[in-house]
This record gives structure tokens, C-alpha cells and sequence, in this order.
């Protein structure tokens, strides 16, 4: 894992500007506190960080080659998966480039096919690369963009870094949210728009896109989308399709020169995950394979209120199957509330603070013994499992499948922030703006499938948002996360079977249970899916409400000013809820302190 940031300008000097390059450097350290590299020209000043989990692979400079008269410097956050293949393909077209390291492998394969080399690429990963002759910059990020990547226009001037402090820093950078950005934080967080930065001037690179700069100007492409084919594939063809492409996708993954371990939940995604690992021991660095897991205190005692069953007797059921080691880590509602202001920081944006904080303690813990953890996080999105159209969407109404919640949400602020962000037209726009991108549009369909567009949707803005979250919470930790079904080429496939064959036997992952039988025990693989534990200790919801209290009386608070505090008091006087599942007040109130982080931390004193 490492961190990329740079400035670089096609027609002017930024050697004065380019020594803030130091505060970028010091804005990324969570991605790479280790060592640091530079590379300053008139016209760029680009620098690298790394931590030293995978010794072979980290790059800790600015990769610079020359070649063929013309100099390349690489910066590359993430892991390529597929470099043999690129040096076979490399070799049959003439480029020796067997020696070569990731990144100076990805200078080759500019050189040989320009742009389109990224599509050769299989990873987990985002870079810049800058051709200093030519005046070029690329910023691209992988397919489904497990690696952040940010970059800003600053007159003639293009600044990017792998975290949106890096951009933030700069003191000739005027950090603004406009309404535009509170419209997105408060009507579609923890999601935002893909692409978008949320703060004023800033935007992500896309996943699947690369950002060209150059003397003609900015650019953006795109490599790679979801195309809608006919699936000929039979239904045993199907079978060895998915079963293959499973076992390649954490095979490929699973190789390091360090030992790594993996998430257990007792579900069939992260189960499968430490089946295969534990099938293939000679790929691992270690005897035995590691696994870990959270829960709370107390949690039994409020089995009542979960909507599911307990987790513990099918993760010990499957650590006797594959032979691993299990560690569990326990949270009080203390450990939650004392964390959630860190795991904010870690964040960077508002999200869901009960889970992101016993994600970043859970990966706390984890760092101490090792540097990479497999996760089988974004496993429904990328199989297109376990997603129904809503009332919304088979209504015909133009929302969001998850928009139901928003009404209380927004219930909690001022009528003239209201009035300004307008709630339910932004959902609105948000709405055709994903449809434009819905592959159903490239042949013209008159209706779309509507269950083909919630399981778009759940592509579209589920996926960015827990990569993101993912990224974040372990970078901060120093730790590096990698989801082996985060593939695109399982994406592709999955995409075009048909949802009946989907559902094989009428059963939410019912084809990938037939196809992977054998892996893991029948009652395993048929266990009805179990959300991410939630703490419903009456406990954690009394400390989140002393600490929403303490923010709302704060006269310094930027989020006060939002609020209409009498809505917010009554609701905070009500009796505490245990039947919701992703809506509790406890995460509500618990998202506004965060919002408050979020504004104080960025120097947001209005919008």
C-alpha cells in the first residue's frame, strides 16, 4: 500500500509551489509512514509514500525510466495482479522488460500501448504517471476503484493525492463546501456521487476511468464498463465458469511475500474466502491460515433485537473445516463512543459511525500481528446478489432504494438548508445521472429491468462507498486490505446471467452455493445471510446522545447552525429503538457528530 500526490503544470514553473509538496507528504502519512520519495522538475513535483508490509513489492520512490529518449515517473498506490501476464504479452510483441518491477512493468506497457494498457490490467490499485517531455499526466484507478485517487485544477495547474487532505493542505487552496456538497453529505451519506470530492473544486477519478492532462487540457476516459451480452453459457458451463473464476480471483490474491490473514464472519463469502486460502497452503507465507472477527459485549443478551442469528458457532464450524486460527476481538459501548471522533478522522467523511469505529478497532488489533488482511466485503454488489428492487424503483417513483430513511434525516435541520439543498430534487438528479451511465442505454432498451437497475444501483453507489470506507479505515491503521472478489472479470460474468439461474433453486446465491459445494460444509453454504454486527447495548445509544449534546451546546459547533434544535431535542427525549436495522436514532445522532468533525476539521464554518 502506499500513498501518491503530486502538482504538475504543462505550460508554466511550479518550483516555488512545489515546496508544499512537504505538507502533501505530511497530509498522507497514514498511507505510508515508512519512507517517503520525490521527484521535483520545473514543471512537476510528485512524491510517494509506503509502509513496509510487502517488502518485494513496496515502492517507497518516485519510479523514474527513461525510455527511448523520454523520461516516465510512475507512482503506484496498490498491487497488480496480473504481471506475468503483462510480461508475456510484452514479450511476444518485442519488450524485454522480465526484470522489471510493477510499476517500471507499467512504463513498458505505456510505452507499447499507450492508453490503453490499463485495460490489460488486473489489480488492486491507482497511479499517476507523468511523461515529462511530452507534458503528460495519467491518473487512472482500477475497475472498480478499491484505491481512492483525488485531484483539483488550480489555475494552469493540476494537484491530485490519494487522500483529499493532500489537496486540502495547500494553503492556496480555499476549502468550501457549497450546496451542491451539503445536498450530497446530508441526502445520500454514507454514499456520495461517484466522482464526486464533496468539497467545492474537488473530484475523484473514477473507478474504470483515467484522467488525462495535458498542453490540450484536461480529460476524462473511459476503459472499462459493464456491457450487456447474451449468457450462452449452459448451466454446467456456468458452474465451472464461477468456480474458476472464485478460486483464480483469491488465488491471485492470496500470493504475498508476507503472511497475511483473513475476516471471518461464518458467512458463505468470507467462509469461502478461508476455505480456498486454506486449500492452497503453499501460496501462503505462514503454516497456518489466521482469521478474526468482532462482536460486543452483552451481545447475546440483546439477541432479541438483531435480525439474525449469532455468528460464533459457524465461525468455529468453519475454522475446524479449514484448520485455521480464529481471534476475536471484543468491543464494550465505551470502547464505541470513546473511538468514534478517531474513527471519523479515519473516515474523512460522515458514514455509519457504530460500524466504521469497530472496523477500525477490529483492524487496530489486526495490524498488530500482520500487514494484509483478506476481507469478502462488496461480495453481493459484485455478484449481483441478494438485491430486490424497492417500492421506489418498481413504483416507478424516481428514488433511491435506500432514500426511504430520508425524511427523518432531514427533519433534524433548519427549513432554510432545506429549501437550499431542495432533498427531493437532488435525489432526483441523482437519479437519472446513474441511469445515464446504466449499461441497458448502450442497445436501447425501451423498459429497463428493474431488478437488472437495482443491482445497478447497488454497483454504482454501494460499491464506491464501502471500498471507500474499507480503504480509509484500514489505511489508517496501516494495514492493507485486499478483496479477492473484487474482480472485474466475476463482475462481467455475473452480470449477464440471468437472475432466475442467479437464483438457482429460487435461493439468494443459490448459483455460486451449487458451484462452490464442496469448499465448505452443505449447512454453510445454504446459512441465510447476517448483517454486520450492530451494537444494541441501551448503553452506547445514552453515551452517543452525551456526546451529541455536548456538540449541539458547543457555540464554536459548525453544525449547530444547521440543526433545528428543538426537532433534534424531542428527538433525542424519545424512548431508544431496538427493531431498526440500518435507521436507529443512535446511528443518526451519531452521524451528525461526525458531520460536525467533518466541517470543524476542514475549517467549514458555512456553506
Amino acid at each position: 500500500m502506499a500513498g501518491i500526490a503530486g502538482m504538475v503544470s504543462t505550460d508554466e514553473e511550479i518550483l516555488q509551489k512545489s515546496v508544499n509538496i512537504c505538507a502533501m507528504s505530511d497530509a498522507i502519512r497514514a498511507r505510508g509512514s515508512i519512507a517517503a520519495g520525490y521527484f521535483f522538475s520545473s514543471r512537476a513535483a510528485l512524491l510517494q509514500r509506503s509502509n513496509a508490509s510487502d517488502p518485494v513489492r513496496r515502492t517507497d520512490h518516485a519510479s523514474e525510466l527513461v525510455v527511448e529518449g523520454k523520461t516516465y515517473v510512475i507512482l503506484l498506490d496498490g498491487t497488480i495482479f496480473n504481471l506475468k501476464e503483462l510480461v508475456r504479452d510484452l514479450s511476444s510483441e518485442g519488450t524485454l522488460a522480465g526484470n522489471a518491477g510493477g510499476p517500471e512493468l507499467l512504463v513498458h506497457a505505456y510505452v507499447k500501448w499507450k492508453e490503453d494498457f490499463i485495460k490489460r490490467l488486473n489489480g488492486s490499485f491507482a497511479f499517476a504517471l507523468w511523461v515529462q517531455e511530452d507534458d503528460i499526466l495519467i491518473l487512472a484507478r482500477d475497475h472498480l476503484g478499491t484505491r481512492p485517487l483525488y485531484y483539483t485544477l488550480s489555475g494552469k495547474m493540476l494537484i491530485f493525492a490519494s487522500d483529499i487532505k493532500g489537496i486540502t493542505c495547500l494553503p492556496f487552496f480555499d476549502t468550501a463546501l457549497d450546496v451542491e456538497g451539503l445536498a450530497e453529505l446530508i441526502c445520500l451519506s454514507p454514499r456520495h456521487t461517484p466522482g464526486s470530492g464533496l468539497l467545492k473544486g474537488i473530484r475523484q477519478v473514477r473507478p474504470g476511468h483515467y484522467v488525462r492532462f495535458s498542453r490540450d487540457g484536461l480529460s476524462t476516459v473511459r476503459y472499462w464498463k459493464i456491457e450487456n451480452k447474451d449468457h450462452e453459457d449452459d448451466f454446467f458451463k456456468t458452474l465451472e465458469t464461477v468456480r474458476e473464476l472464485v478460486i483464480d480471483s483469491v488465488k491471485r490474491q492470496v500470493q504475498s511475500d508476507v503472511p497475511l490473514c483473513g475476516l471471518l464472519s461464518g458467512g458463505l463469502y468470507s467462509s469461502l474466502i478461508t476455505a480456498i486460502a486454506a486449500e492452497y497452503p503453499m501460496l501462503l507465507k505462514s503454516k497456518i491460515f489466521n482469521t478474526w472477527s468482532v462482536d460486543f459485549e452483552k451481545s447475546t443478551h440483546y439477541a432479541r433485537y438483531n435480525t439474525g442469528e449469532s455468528d460464533m458457532p459457524w465461525i468455529r464450524w468453519v475454522c475446524r473445516k479449514a484448520g485455521t486460527r480464529q481471534h476475536y476481538i471484543l468491543l464494550s459501548p465505551s470502547d464505541l463512543a470513546n473511538s468514534l471522533i478517531e474513527a471519523t478522522e479515519a473516515r474523512g467523511i460522515p458514514g455509519m459511525p457504530d460500524c466504521d469505529t469497530s472496523l477500525l478497532l477490529l483492524l487496530r488489533e489486526i495490524q498488530k500481528e500482520f500487514s494484509i488482511v483478506l476481507s469478502g466485503d462488496c461480495s453481493d454488489e459484485v455478484f449481483g446478489t441478494c438485491i430486490r428492487s424497492s417500492e421506489y424503483i418498481s413504483s416507478g417513483r424516481k428514488r433511491l432504494p435506500w432514500a426511504s430513511n430520508l425524511a427523518e434525516k432531514i427533519s433534524v435541520f433548519k427549513n432554510d438548508v432545506i429549501d437550499a439543498i431542495k432533498p427531493y430534487e437532488f435525489i432526483e438528479k441523482c437519479y437519472e445521472e446513474a441511469l445515464r451511465d446504466y449499461p441497458g442505454f448502450a442497445v436501447h432498451e425501451k423498459e429497463l429491468d428493474k431488478e437488472k437497475e437495482a443491482q445497478w444501483f447497488s454497483l454504482y453507489w454501494n460499491l464506491p462507498c464501502i471500498l471507500e470506507r474499507i480503504d480509509r479505515m484500514s489505511m489508517a491503521c496501516g494495514l492493507e486490505v485486499r478483496l479477492p472478489f473484487c474482480d472485474f472479470r466475476l463482475t462481467e460474468y455475473f452480470w449477464n446471467i440471468p437472475l432466475d439461474l442467479k437464483r438457482y433453486k429460487n435461493r439468494d446465491r443459490g448459483l455460486l452455493r451449487e458451484a462452490m459445494r464442496g469448499f465448505l460444509p452443505a449447512d454453510i453454504l445454504e446459512r441465510k445471510k447476517n448483517p454486520y454486527p450492530h451494537c444494541h447495548d441501551p448503553e452506547y445509544e445514552t453515551n452517543i446522545r452525551n456526546m451529541l449534546q455536548e456538540t449541539v451546546l458547543d457555540p464554536c459547533s459548525p453544525v449547530r447552525y444547521l440543526l433545528n434544535l428543538k426537532t433534534l431535542e424531542s428527538m433525542m427525549k424519545q424512548c431508544q429503538e431496538f427493531n431498526k436495522r440500518y435507521a436507529s436514532r443512535s446511528r443518526l445522532f451519531g452521524w451528525i457528530i461526525q458531520l460536525d468533525h467533518f466541517m470543524r476539521s476542514n475549517g467549514i464554518t458555512a456553506f
